[in-house]
């Protein structure tokens, strides 16, 4: 089309001045800082974290279960002392190892009047009791010895020695016999669950070959499951922590 005619003296019409688009400026930063400016990857890692987070303090919950295993005699399982005397003197052993059940056996027999509480599952149950007595070590008089079959791991045996003494109407001392590098996981844990109950704990190193290292991690995740189950008497595993 033809351009229109401007009167005479007007002004020349300004020229049209062509807009540039600013390019977004790139962050200059490792991998990790880039991402975390970005809303989105954040958001991201931040979702990956809390399923991580989960996922680690739920994973003794996702743990297999063993299979059927003999069971030792009702009697022996469902006959616990009441604790009448004063001051109970009570020494409790995680039978996984029977070289721990040996050694808080022989601890029992320099306490007189002492109680012998032997926690496991029935198959470890069994198998303690058949290398004491092939070692000519399992006593004739049982009355002060107590099997307790519930807890699938550290954790759930703390809460449920707890849960027996409860019934007991008097507190005295706990001494808890396991490996040495063991031992502070576990008095970590029964701190905070025994805490103003009036019961005394204490450890005992048993001689043992197991001698795995504990992770810090695993004593923080049992830390805040004992406080859970303080708490809210659930201490984080879905099956109850029930495996007898």
């Amino acid at each position: 089309m033809p351009e229109e005619e401007r009167p005479p003296g007007a002004e020349p019409e300004p020229r049209r001045q062509r807009v540039r688009k600013k390019k977004p400026r790139q962050r200059e930063g490792s991998l990790l800082q880039r991402l975390w400016w970005n809303r989105r990857a954040r958001l991201g890692l931040l979702a990956l974290g809390v399923a991580g987070s989960l996922a680690w303090f739920f994973a003794p919950a996702w743990q297999g279960k063993r299979g059927t295993s003999p069971r030792p005699l009702r009697q022996a399982v469902t006959g616990v002392p009441r604790g009448s005397a004063p001051d109970p003197d009570v020494i409790s052993v995680f039978i996984e190892d029977p070289w721990r059940s040996q050694s808080a056996l022989l601890l029992w027999r320099d306490r007189p009047g002492a109680y012998l509480v032997l926690q496991g599952n029935a198959e470890y149950q069994a198998i303690t009791t058949t290398h004491l007595r092939n070692r000519q070590l399992w006593p004739r008089d049982t009355s002060r010895i107590v099997r307790l079959l519930p807890g699938c791991d550290t954790v759930g045996q703390v809460t449920h020695l707890a849960r027996l003494l409860q019934k007991w109407p008097q507190q005295g001392r706990i001494t808890i016999v396991t490996a040495p590098t063991h031992i502070d996981r576990t008095l970590a844990i029964s701190r905070i669950v025994y805490a103003g109950t009036g019961w005394q704990v204490d450890g005992s190193d048993a001689e043992t070959g197991d001698l795995r290292p504990e992770s810090q991690l695993r004593l923080w995740r049992d830390q805040l499951r004992a406080s859970l189950w303080r708490l809210t008497g659930w201490d984080g595993r879905l099956d109850g922590n029930n495996c007898v």
